[in-house]
Formats: structure tokens, C-alpha cells, sequence
């Protein structure tokens, strides 16, 4: 895992995220996208996406989405924490594990899906 930016380019807002909603968005993670099960790599995620100074905007878990399979929290897709995968690396697999992905993420915040 690594962590990417803080800034988003357009200068979105990003959504204030809590330690036990970044665990909870770990396991989906972990769940539906095949996110690491080790402790370290989830201590990780929940640091840099809710405790850190300036909390990461993008996050690389990888997983079945690939390298470069991320966790966005960008103020992209109505402001809806999400992921996504390189284009070039989208398959029809990667692409329902998306969508099931950021349809529980949505619950989780309690926003609708967001956008595809």
C-alpha cells in the first residue's frame, strides 16, 4: 500500500472521515475488493485516511482491482468516498467489484451510489 496526495487538483473538499468509518471502509475493502488482511496494512489505511495531519485524498490498496486499485476521497462523485482502478486494467470483474465496492461505501456514509 502507499499513500498518494492529500490535495485534490481541482481543490475539492474532501469529506472528514472518523477512525471507525475508516475501518469500517477497510473491511469493505477487505470484503468485496480483496484489500490485504494484515493488521499493519490496515493500521495504515485508517492512519493516512483519518488520523494524519493532512489526511490522504487517495489511498493504493490494491488488491483484486490491481496496482492500481485506490481508495478516492476527493470530493470527486458527489463528495461519496469511492474507488477505482486504472482504466487499462478494468475487467468485467474489476469493474462489478467497483461497483459493489462503492455501493457499500455509500451506505457506509450514508450517500447515494456514486458516480460510476
Amino acid at each position: 500500500m502507499r499513500l498518494l496526495r492529500n490535495r485534490s487538483k481541482k481543490g475539492n473538499e474532501m469529506r472528514n472521515i472518523t477512525p471507525e468509518q475508516a475501518g469500517a471502509a477497510y473491511d469493505i475493502l477487505v470484503r468485496l475488493a480483496g484489500a490485504s488482511e494484515q493488521r499493519d496494512a490496515r493500521d495504515e489505511f485508517v492512519y493516512h485516511v483519518a488520523h494524519a495531519y493532512r489526511p490522504a485524498i487517495e489511498f493504493r490498496f490494491g488488491g483484486s482491482l490491481g496496482w492500481g486499485g485506490k481508495f478516492r476521497n476527493n470530493g470527486n462523485c458527489n463528495d461519496t468516498p469511492h474507488v477505482d482502478c486504472y482504466r487499462e486494467h478494468e475487467t468485467p470483474e474489476r469493474a462489478a467489484a467497483i461497483v459493489n465496492v462503492n455501493t457499500a461505501l455509500a451506505a457506509l456514509f450514508g450517500e447515494e451510489p456514486p458516480c460510476p
